[in-house]
């Protein structure tokens, strides 16, 4: 359904909004997408929901930077304007901005006399373009004597009426050529003073109000006002004059560019997925710290600064990398409290899943989640405002602003191309010419960060956009998978052992593979090949992670070529033959060995005294110390125990994994509500048609009804066909006309076919109020 033609201009940009199609309407309420939650019952609603400061300062803030001097040329000029006198102001040709703001309901009118809604002039402040107020509102402050003066010192005559008087000066001043006369009769320094207001702020400082120097000849010829004590400003006209009648002194037509280093090709694609693939991998080993260690919650919520420095070790990275893991993990749904009454960060049930896919389709998950993330990890460890450390996992490091500045800033390097790296200045510059009213030191800082954490996640490298960063952001996460599977070498099946106990992997292994040898080895370094060494306490992992003996030594025998070299055969069957002799139970704890012996040399280990040992059996001590103490106690000193339960099975860890009962996602702002679908707006749309065109005044009436007289109507329209107009009572209270195809009425439920409304549709009479039969059209 189109608009009704109107004729006449129109007189608010409510009429404006009615004679738009719908296709415009629908545009408008996805580009301000605030305007449209809750979907307004009619126009005269959307207009005034589009005129309210808040959503006026919404609009200008998603506004670039020609758009926004596009706003503020019409701010100062006077209305209404063609857009050809806002192109010859701004400088440049704005006929397409203007179709934008009024594409936003931010300016309306005819195409020959624009107007900008009025809360916008408000929202930009008292100095749009760095001009200052009009001549007129300064030179009402005068008396009308000193106004008349002031027109006879300019030459212009006696004139007695202040608001012609006013009008002739503002006339006089922006006449150049007598603007340029009057400035020649001022002394010395005239010019200085207005060249320093002309561009930047048309406000300065001046104590001496009276002295007889240049900024004293400005006001007594009204070239300068006084808005306040020791404060002079310049007027409006009088500024664009100077300016040769432009607003800006260069428009922002075009994007700054960007000059930075040429990147080689291939260079930052691979730096990129080498910076992918470690995040995943120490996203990896933190999540088994998680899950071998004790990670508390603090009382106060969030990861403590030990904690921290824990994982850092655990991770042989610093503590900045280890808050960034850590953060990354918990928005990827990976790691969270455990809700138990002392609550630690543990592994949640998603783990599992994720570590069965392939390293590309992990990193995707955890770059994903970092793109909607509002948590800033590098603010970790740095001071707020009262002086505390901000703690990792806290509401503390979450801005809720990075969360769209991250696509905004990719997108600026997206468009900055493959082969050249933009300087972070360079960027900033960018992201103040794609969102000016955004722009500021907390802004740049966060600019500064977020690179950081871009290019460690791989989303850059080199300082250039990556292809599976360029295909995340587009929302193409199998473009994303298959483009960093690319760049990742082949994972290898197989490993080189040593005889030395060590193991050298010739590349990226298999998941299974790598889950096997990371459990059972340390990484001792890493670089185009890592090497692994096995000892005896991760040879004791594996054990207690459930491995036996011969599975271990079954996969390392099938991943090495040669075979597994006969000292680490020896290592692995003595570990297992000592592993378990003795072991932990709890009953404060208990130690239960087959050979009493063993027992014997514990109980007169001095090394062991604190664990207060006593002979329960032959083969039973008891302890003073728990279960846990007791197991790395005994390890300390070399030992292999083993936990046992009460039934006298080995506890394995393998078989007990920690995990998180479920996500409980921290949230710091209140989730953003539904945005209607295009269909869904459509729709509201149709209805607001339908209400326009129906009952006016002097035509069909609504007057209320009894219910007893609404039933009888509308059985009338039921049996005889017709339309009807209703008033009805919505659930938000609100009194809508409705034009209805009654189809059958009973048990006070009317079912009907609403004009601008898809299917049937049930509603309770009691709600009606007024009924009218739509009139029949004669032939």
């Amino acid at each position: 359904m189109k608009a009704r033609g109107r004729r006449e201009a129109p007189r608010s940009l409510a009429d404006d909004l009615r004679v738009r199609d719908d296709a415009e309407l629908v545009a408008l309420l996805q580009a301000r997408a605030d305007l449209a939650v809750p979907v307004p019952p009619d126009v005269g609603s959307l207009a005034v929901r589009a005129t309210t400061r808040a959503s006026v300062q919404r609009a200008l803030d998603q506004l670039d930077a020609p758009a926004l001097q596009v706003v503020e040329t019409l701010a100062v000029l006077p209305e209404p304007v063609t857009p050809t006198a806002v192109s010859r102001a701004w400088g440049a040709d704005a006929r397409e901005h203007l179709a934008s703001l009024r594409r936003l309901a931010l300016v309306w009118g005819t195409p020959r006399a624009l107007r900008l809604v009025r809360v916008a002039r408000e929202v930009l402040g008292e100095h749009p373009a760095g001009l200052g107020p009009p001549l007129a509102d300064l030179l009402e402050r005068r008396s009308p004597a000193r106004l008349s003066a002031l027109a006879e010192h300019l030459g212009l005559g006696e004139i007695g009426d202040p608001v012609r008087a006013a009008a002739e000066v503002a006339r006089t001043f922006s006449d150049p050529d007598a603007l340029e006369a009057l400035l020649r009769t001022g002394p010395p320094g005239v010019r200085e003073v207005l060249d320093r207001l002309l561009w930047g702020s048309p406000v300065g400082e001046h104590p001496g109000l009276d002295d007889g120097g240049p900024v004293g000849w400005l006001l007594r010829h009204g070239l300068l006002a006084v808005p306040e004590p020791g404060r002079v400003v310049l007027p409006r006209e009088v500024a664009l004059t100077l300016r040769g009648g432009r607003t800006h002194r260069h428009p922002a037509s075009t994007s700054p560019p960007v000059l930075g280093e040429p990147v080689r090709p291939g260079v930052a694609e691979h730096a990129a997925a080498g910076s992918a693939s470690d995040a995943v991998r120490l996203t990896t080993e933190l999540l088994g710290v998680a899950e071998r260690t004790t990670l508390t919650v603090r009382r106060a919520g969030g990861l403590g600064v030990r904690e921290l420095r824990r994982v850092a070790v655990a991770l042989d990275v610093d503590e900045a990398v280890a808050a960034l893991v850590v953060e990354l993990a918990n928005a990827a749904g990976l790691l969270d409290a455990d809700g138990e009454e002392s609550p630690s960060w543990v592994p949640t049930h998603a783990v599992d899943d994720w570590a069965e896919q392939t390293v590309p389709a992990r990193w995707a998950a955890l770059a994903t989640a970092w793109l909607g993330s509002d948590v800033v990890a590098s603010l970790v460890g740095t001071r707020d405002r009262s002086g505390g450390v901000r703690a990792a996992l806290t509401d503390d490091v979450r801005r809720p602003s990075s969360t769209a500045l991250r696509r905004d800033l990719l997108a600026e390097l997206a468009g900055v191309g493959p082969d050249r790296a933009a300087t972070r200045e360079e960027l900033i510059a960018r992201l103040d010419h794609r969102s000016p009213r955004r722009a500021g030191p907390g802004r740049d800082d966060l600019v500064a960060r977020l690179l950081q954490e871009a290019a460690w996640l791989g989303l850059t490298g080199q300082g250039v956009l990556s292809a599976p960063g360029q295909a995340l952001l587009s929302g193409d996460t199998a473009a994303a998978v298959d483009s960093l599977g690319e760049l990742l070498p082949e994972p290898v099946d197989h490993l080189l052992l040593q005889a030395d106990l060590t193991a050298v992997a010739p590349g990226p292994l298999t998941p299974e593979l790598a889950a096997a040898v990371e459990q059972a080895a340390d990484v001792e370094s890493r670089g185009t090949a890592t090497v692994y060494r096995f000892g005896a306490d991760s040879v004791r992992r594996a054990l207690d992670a459930g491995t036996t003996a011969d599975e271990l030594l079954a996969t390392l025998e099938e991943a090495s070529p040669n075979g597994v070299p006969q000292p680490l055969s020896y290592l692995v069957r003595d570990v297992a033959r000592r592993h378990g002799l003795v072991r932990v139970g709890r009953a404060s704890s208990f130690l239960r060995a087959e050979d009493p012996a063993a027992l014997e040399e514990l109980l007169v280990d001095r090394r062991l005294a604190t664990l207060g040992l006593r002979r329960l059996a032959p083969t039973v001590l008891a302890a003073d110390a728990e279960g846990p103490v007791v197991l790395d106690t005994l390890r300390r000193i070399g030992l292999a125990p083993a936990a046992e339960g009460s039934d006298g099975t080995l506890l394995l860890t393998g078989r007990t994994a920690k995990r998180a009962p479920a996500r409980r996602r921290r949230s710091a702002t209140p989730a953003a509500p539904r945005t209607p679908s295009t269909d869904e707006l459509a729709e509201a749309v149709g209805r607001w048609r339908v209400a326009e065109s129906g009952p006016r005044p002097g035509s069909i009436d609504l007057p209320y009804l009894e219910p007893r007289v609404s039933l009888e109507v509308l059985r009338d329209a039921v049996t005889s066909g017709r339309s009807v107009w209703v008033g009805y009572v919505d659930e938000t209270g609100r009194t809508t006309r409705r034009l209805l195809e009654p189809i059958t009425l009973s048990g006070g439920r009317l079912t009907a076919v609403e004009a601008g409304r898809p299917g049937t549709r049930t509603y309770s009479v009691h709600r009606v109020t007024g009924v009218a039969l739509v009139p029949e059209v004669e032939d």
